[in-house]
């Protein structure tokens, strides 16, 4: 299914709606009252992109994590269902009424009163995270060793597209931040040392949103990987250098930019951080002797 640039426009606007009026335990639901099984299957990677980017730009703690991997996993999106990642839930694991784990033999069911989960308030607490603890071995599997990796795979691109998000929309808050300070009788916007910081990083997120697209294309696992360790990387250029050039405002919590920084971090480290994954991509590169092929319309 083909959808169209005003189409495109309507979505993004309603799921952003979605994002801004629901506490995170409802977007799941929300998003299902507005259609969101028949959009999933109608044009999954656009559909999980633009909600994920929605979800960065807005800072929200919504659950996107679960609702993409229940579509990697083949699993009919439901609003109960969380997933345990790293021994984490993110936001929104209060509406569970089961749990879902990768284990090494594949995903595994838990119901939610088999499972305790202490939240942690961290490096950003209104991320809403939680640590998971499960009281009984979970018996119930639901999709094999390669389900689990295609479920995971599909985590990390939403995790991309969040960071993607995040990253564009301190991109945007910053370069009206600079055309509006000035020093010397210029906007530091006009500084060469700023201009480069910036092209930066508007370089390091248009080659994650590239690194995105080209993994949903081929579908492998190694591609997700290497979108989510680009996605990581625009993010910490932007959190050091879109941080920088707002000066000592930017450390303030009245200005609320170190929450990008805060949740940016959070983000990189679920389904592996970038440090981890470069490595692991590394090492997937040495033992099997190629490099994956770029996608034709590349």
């Amino acid at each position: 299914m083909t959808i169209d640039s005003n189409e495109i426009d309507l979505i993004r606007a309603s799921l952003r709606h979605v994002l801004d009026t629901c506490a995170p335990a409802d977007v799941p639901a929300a998003l299902l009252a507005e259609g969101w099984a028949e959009l999933i299957d109608a044009a999954a990677p656009v559909a999980i992109t633009m909600l994920a980017e929605e979800a960065g730009r807005s800072r929200s703690a919504a659950p996107i994590v679960d609702l993409t991997m229940l579509h990697g996993a083949g699993l009919a999106p439901d609003a109960t269902t969380v997933f345990v990642v790293d021994d984490l839930v993110v936001g929104g694991w209060t509406r569970a009424t089961r749990f879902i784990v990768a284990t090494p033999d594949g995903l595994v069911a838990v119901a939610a009163g088999d499972v305790t989960v202490t939240p942690i308030n961290g490096v950003d607490p209104s991320r809403g995270l939680g640590r998971v603890q499960i009281g009984v071995v979970p018996g119930d599997q639901i999709g094999d060793v390669a389900v689990a990796e295609r479920s995971i795979a599909a985590g990390r691109l939403a995790l991309a597209s969040q960071m993607v998000g995040a990253v564009e929309q301190m991109l945007t808050d910053t370069i009206a931040y600079v055309n509006e300070r000035h020093q010397y009788g210029r906007a530091i916007g006009s500084f060469q040392s700023v201009k480069h910081r910036l092209a930066d990083v508007k370089v390091a997120a248009a080659a994650a949103k590239a690194g995105i697209q080209a993994a949903w294309e081929s579908g492998d696992s190694t591609s997700a990987i290497a979108a989510k360790a680009l996605a990581g990387r625009a993010q910490q250029l932007a959190s050091r250098d879109c941080f920088q050039v707002h000066g000592g405002i930017a450390f303030t919590v009245e200005h609320g930019f170190q929450q990008w920084v805060r949740g940016g971090h959070v983000l990189d480290l679920l389904l592996g951080s970038t440090d981890d994954l470069t490595r692991q991509l590394g090492q997937r590169l040495i033992d099997s002797g190629k490099v994956p092929r770029v996608p034709a319309n590349f």
